[in-house]
This record gives structure tokens, C-alpha cells and sequence, in this order.
């Protein structure tokens, strides 16, 4: 929790925290730009026909998931090395 001590305010997070709420920030700029919905609105065109509304997942889906996984993921990370100057992916990606 932030504290406050004589006028001075100390924020609840330190400078790696800091670091992380900035690219999530940009994470917010990216899938709120036209860009990243015409991305998507392009793949779902590619196919929309061979998606059904059943409860059971066919096989057919993994590699169309793996596609949209590699190309959201690709996507991304490129706007984020454009926006934040030596952007790392790796740690955002390692689980703790």
C-alpha cells in the first residue's frame, strides 16, 4: 500500500513495477489501435468457415489457434520494440 509521510508520497511499486505497468499500458494502446483489429477481423475472414459453434473442439483448430497465437505474439512484440527503445520480451514471458 502507498504511504505518506510529511507531504511525500512513496509509490507501492519499484522501478521494475514501474516498468511493467508501462508496457502493459502500451499493451492496452495496441489492442484498442485499428491496426490490431483489422489483424484480427483479417484472420477471422481466413476462417470463419471452418469454425463451428459445438461444445467439442475438432483437431482442425490447433494449428488455426497456433496461427493466430504466433501472429497476435508477432505482431505485438514488433509495436512494442517500435514504442519502448531495448524491449525485452523474455521477461514478460518467464514464468516466475
Amino acid at each position: 500500500m502507498a504511504t505518506r509521510e510529511e507531504g511525500s508520497f512513496t509509490p507501492p511499486f519499484s522501478a521494475s513495477d514501474a516498468e511493467f505497468h508501462a508496457v502493459v499500458g502500451y499493451l492496452e494502446d495496441i489492442v484498442m489501435d485499428d491496426k490490431f483489429h483489422l489483424l484480427q477481423r483479417n484472420f477471422m475472414n481466413k476462417y470463419y468457415q471452418e469454425i463451428e459453434d459445438t461444445e467439442e473442439n475438432k483437431l482442425v483448430y490447433t494449428p488455426i489457434f497456433n496461427e493466430r497465437i504466433s501472429l497476435v505474439e508477432k505482431s505485438t512484440e514488433e509495436q512494442l520494440l517500435e514504442w519502448i527503445l531495448g524491449f525485452n520480451m523474455v521477461p514478460f514471458t518467464t514464468p516466475l
